[in-house]
């Protein structure tokens, strides 16, 4: 670029006035910034005339930015007085009263240990989650709504005072949420004020340490500036962004008295927010990115039906301004002689245009041009790309560029450029679209140029414009290629089209449509090929357009199999490129031969690179609908999950949980078989719960020692598998009896506090329908949420068992024996009831002491737990106490089970001292009844079982006594109370 005629830029004068909008740009916020800074006293400014139009002097700018950097900004009369000059001096009022009495402090790498540690409520989390989106996603959500209401969830449910969240939107904090008492006036900050500054810089990039130690700035400290003028404590935290920071959080507290905010809680509700924003934005995302493809397919069609091609520059420049939201834009088209001439542009001045009208070696235009794709660039004007047209740039005042080159293949045609006055980041989605704008471009240009030229074309021309316009409607590539194949014939009288679509290698017809005998008959089986086979294979790895005159001499082509070797045939083929990628090519057959005409040539290339833009087109479109549709069914299974994990946590049952996985996964995720193994510790093996299934019985089947598959896999190294297709897979164990079989496995540990618990496994058989990456994800989620479950009824059992069971010898307790014995009753089924007295128990108390007496107790009860039967129940009554209660069980069969358990007790040896291996010399006075003979209700049974006790220990003890045989003392004899149960080494005294 020639720049040598134009006036040098020379620096500011220090005493330089400027205006507001200049003032924004050296200080890098947006123009009412700086109003508002100044109307609130902390920048300077002068009134020119009686309008009140302001001035700015390049000094006080200087000043005020250093102060920014350096810590709190300093009020006008801080900084020297007011400079004089002429017109009215504007506001130098006070800040107000919070600024006068902010104190110093520090701002420090606050550690979890640094600080009172903040407790996360469980209501803040839900509070959180229930501001989560439901729905398809739609363009519009107002990201501000749901961060205002996540601070006030923030500050109901949490110790703070106030809350308010900051969007980082290039250099400046925009306000998006806020929550607290009191009138505050929120107004855009920049990048580095105060703690929020402090707390940006320290955040550096995404894994760059613990976040505990880098990422929080707490007020006060020495010049920090808070966000509040009456807080006495805040604390920063950033909120963390896909790239770096999204913007940061500021926690604060009024109250002297209280400490700051933890760190570590401010991060976990960082996190919280930064999740929030990601789940809302990200729904926006998908909804922007679906209607900037649909956005893009309308300026296509706009611009694709125009022929004159002004009005395709002019159209192109305000669809590119209202797609990108840009200040400014150009079309550049090379004219006769190679230079780039601005055609159409909006907000650029001529000077500009002529400076960069000759493509200067060092721009970023030059560099789009040779890397064939779209460049964008902030802060234009201290880029080394833009080196060449650096002067033009300062001049012209912009900040951010993109350009688009308009490619014809390996030629340019021209350039596309969009400009902000302010800084923008282009993301890689818009730079996409913005390629695909240019493409679009390209082709209308093109079209537009052929037009002029060749006027001939006219009628033609208008039918393409017609028909693409009616396919770029079409929304998906099938509807496509069948009305390419029926409307082609407006344009060129053809016999016989084919349209193929490219997948991998192959050649895949996607239509057809013959209108001779030859040609009718053809099926897809007989014209699937392959791009390294055949005429039409050659055009599609090429991409280069092919007129056959006879196409049977043509060393190149093939015969389709069913067809005729040596047929009269002319040809014509058109690749479908979009974006320098072959999409597909289009067949047309004409029997005899030069049937077709260049001009037929030319019209068909045409067509084929706008049916390609509509295939591109109707695939992103259908990309982004399945996005969206996979996201939404994402979110409605995860809102599914959560419903069945509420009703799984409330279960306490630890083999109702196992039972309700596989009853309730199904709704969630299809499948052909489950199963859930325990994990036995002590014998260090998987055990088979429950399965359900077409193969259920197969997967109930025990595991042979040592035997090893898939599930152990998972259990050994306690993580979830997918297997796409279980049959080459080396780790999963087929069943004999069923053999090897395609399918999908997901195999899930299931945990609890000691570890691996168990395994769940879910099964889809066949090929067509392996599980997804979303689905493994879904069960990994359930299972942990079913750990969870277990791991309460584990503790619940554990507290049940506790509860009911005496702690010395493992027996069921007396209060146990209350509920069974009423339950019982309540039941009416009969059944018995032994009473068990030991005799003269005090006497091993004081010959061997009470740590012998709780032994020998304890081996009492695991001596009646052998006597008794499967179903029996034996209870601990008192100190020396013990009962049966005998299910179904009548007089002579609770007698059988009283002898046994006689026998039993006279057994006990007795292990320690002198005494080691002779018996103990224990026996029992044992009485039973029967329900409903011997009582009808279970005081009554209770009564008359502990009262042939008393007869048989009357009676001189070592014996049986039954109900009938304690009636001769049922006018003496009452319910006597037990003997109290002691600690261990305290019972029997």
């Amino acid at each position: 670029m020639q720049v040598s005629h134009m006036l040098p830029i020379t620096p500011r004068p220090i005493d330089a006035t400027l205006t507001v909008t200049k003032a924004a740009r050296v200080l890098g916020v947006h123009p009412n910034t700086v109003r508002t800074w100044s109307d609130l006293g902390r920048l300077r400014f002068y009134r020119i005339n009686q309008r009140g139009d302001r001035r700015y002097r390049v000094s006080d700018l200087n000043r005020f930015l250093a102060a920014a950097d350096s810590g709190p900004i300093r009020r006008d009369n801080e900084s020297g007085g007011p400079a004089t000059g002429p017109g009215e001096i504007g506001r130098h009022g006070s800040q107000g009263r919070g600024a006068s009495q902010r104190r110093a402090g520090h701002v420090g790498d606050l550690s979890p240990d640094g600080a009172a540690i903040g407790q996360i409520d469980p209501e803040l989390i839900a509070g959180l989650a229930r501001l989560v989106p439901s729905g398809s996603p739609g363009i519009g959500r107002d990201l501000a709504s749901y961060l205002g209401r996540a601070a006030e969830v923030i500050r109901s449910t949490s110790d703070v005072e106030r809350v308010i969240i900051y969007e980082l939107r290039g250099d400046e904090l925009l306000p998006r949420g806020f929550a607290g008492p009191g009138e505050t006036r929120l107004m855009p900050l920049p990048r580095g004020f105060g703690i929020l500054g402090q707390a940006l810089k320290r955040a550096g990039r995404p894994g760059d340490g613990p976040p505990e130690a880098t990422t929080t700035a707490v007020f006060p400290g020495p010049g920090a500036l808070p966000a509040f003028a009456d807080s006495s404590s805040e604390t920063a935290i950033p909120i963390p962004g896909a790239r770096g920071p999204w913007g940061v959080l500021v926690l604060a507290r009024r109250r002297a008295d209280v400490d700051p905010v933890a760190p570590a809680f401010g991060i976990m509700l960082a996190d919280l927010v930064g999740t929030l924003v990601r789940v809302v934005t990200g729904a926006d995302d998908i909804a922007h990115r679906l209607h900037r493809a649909e956005a893009l397919r309308r300026v296509e069609a706009d611009i694709g039906s125009r022929l004159d091609l002004e009005q395709i520059l002019a159209r192109l420049v305000d669809h590119a301004l209202v797609l990108f939201e840009g200040d400014r834009a150009a079309v550049y088209l090379k004219d006769a002689s190679g230079a780039m001439r601005a055609r159409v542009s909006r907000g650029l001045s001529p000077s500009f245009l002529a400076a960069v009208q000759d493509l200067p070696p060092r721009s970023l235009s030059s560099l789009a041009v040779a890397a064939k794709r779209p460049l964008a660039a902030k802060n234009y004007r201290d880029d080394p790309r833009g080196e060449g047209v650096r002067a033009a740039v300062i001049q012209e005042g912009f900040d951010s560029l993109c350009v688009s080159p308009l490619l014809d293949g390996d030629e340019t045609k021209g350039l596309l450029i969009v400009y902000h006055d302010r800084p923008r980041d282009w993301t890689p989605d818009e730079l996409e679209t913005m390629a695909a704008l240019g493409g679009h471009a390209t082709v209308a240009i093109t079209t537009a140029q052929n037009y002029t030229k060749l006027s001939t074309w006219a009628a033609q021309l208008q039918a393409i414009q017609h028909l693409g316009a009616r396919v770029n409607r079409l929304s998906t590539v099938t509807e496509i290629a069948r009305t390419i194949a029926v409307e082609l014939r407006q344009l060129v009288d053809y016999h016989n089209v084919r349209i193929y679509r490219i997948e991998g290698e192959d050649l895949v017809p996607v239509a057809m449509l013959g209108h001779l005998g030859e040609y009718v008959d053809e099926t897809p089986e007989q014209l699937r090929g392959s791009i390294h086979v055949g005429i039409t294979g050659w055009v599609a790895r090429t991409g280069v357009a092919e007129y056959l005159p006879d196409a049977a001499k043509d060393p190149r082509a093939s015969t389709i199999p069913g067809t005729e070797d040596d047929l009269d045939e002319s040809m014509l083929l058109a690749p479908m490129i979009f974006e320098d990628q072959v999409l597909g090519v289009i067949v047309l057959a004409k029997l005899g031969l030069h049937q077709f005409t260049e001009d037929d040539m030319r019209l068909l290339v045409i067509f084929a690179s706008i049916a390609a833009q509509a295939m591109a087109n109707a695939e992103t479109a259908e990309r982004l609908r399945s996005q969206s549709e996979a996201l939404e069914r994402q979110i409605r299974s995860q809102r599914v999950l959560l419903t069945i994990t509420e009703s799984i946590l409330s279960t306490l049952d630890p083999r109702e949980v196992l039972d309700q996985i596989a009853e309730r996964l199904a709704t969630l995720v299809r499948y052909d078989n489950i199963s859930i193994e325990v994990y036995d510790r002590a014998a260090n093996v998987l055990r088979p719960i429950t399965a359900r299934g077409i193969h259920a019985e197969e997967y109930l089947k025990a595991w042979e020692p040592g035997e090893t598959g898939l599930a152990t896999w998972v259990m050994e190294r306690n993580e979830p598998v997918l297997v796409i297709d279980q049959y080459d897979d080396e780790r999963v164990l087929h069943f004999e009896s069923i053999g090897r079989q395609h399918g999908s496995l997901i195999l899930a540990p299931l945990r609890d506090r000691e570890g691996v618990a168990g395994v769940l496994t879910l099964e889809r058989l066949g090929e067509d329908d392996p599980y997804t990456e979303d689905e493994f994800e879904l069960v990994k989620l359930f299972a942990a949420h079913v750990s969870i479950s277990l791991q309460n009824a584990a503790v619940h059992r554990a507290v049940e068992i506790k509860a009911s069971t005496d702690a010395l010898t493992g027996l069921l307790n007396r209060g146990t024996m209350s509920e069974w014995l009423r339950s019982s009753v309540a039941s009416g089924e009969p059944f018995s009831l032994i009473m068990l007295d030991l005799d003269d128990f005090r006497r091993i108390n004081n010959d061997f002491g009470h740590q012998a007496g709780d032994r020998i107790l304890r081996e009492i009860g695991a001596a009646l737990m052998k006597a008794g039967r499967d179903r029996d129940l034996v209870f601990r009554y008192g100190g020396d106490e013990y009962a049966f209660l005998l299910p179904a069980t009548e007089a002579a069969g609770a007698r059988a089970v009283a002898e046994r358990a006689r026998a039993a007790v006279s057994k006990i040896v007795e292990t320690t001292g002198k005494k080691a291996g002779r018996a103990a010399g224990i026996t029992a006075s044992i009485g039973y009844a029967t329900f409903p003979i011997d009582g009808a209700t279970a005081e009554e049974v209770l009564l008359a079982a502990d009262r042939a006790a008393y007869v048989s220990k009357r009676a001189g003890g070592d014996r049986v006594a039954a109900a009938e045989e304690g009636l001769v003392l049922a006018g003496e004899f009452s319910l006597s109370e037990p003997t109290p149960v002691d600690s261990p080494a305290r019972n029997g005294q």
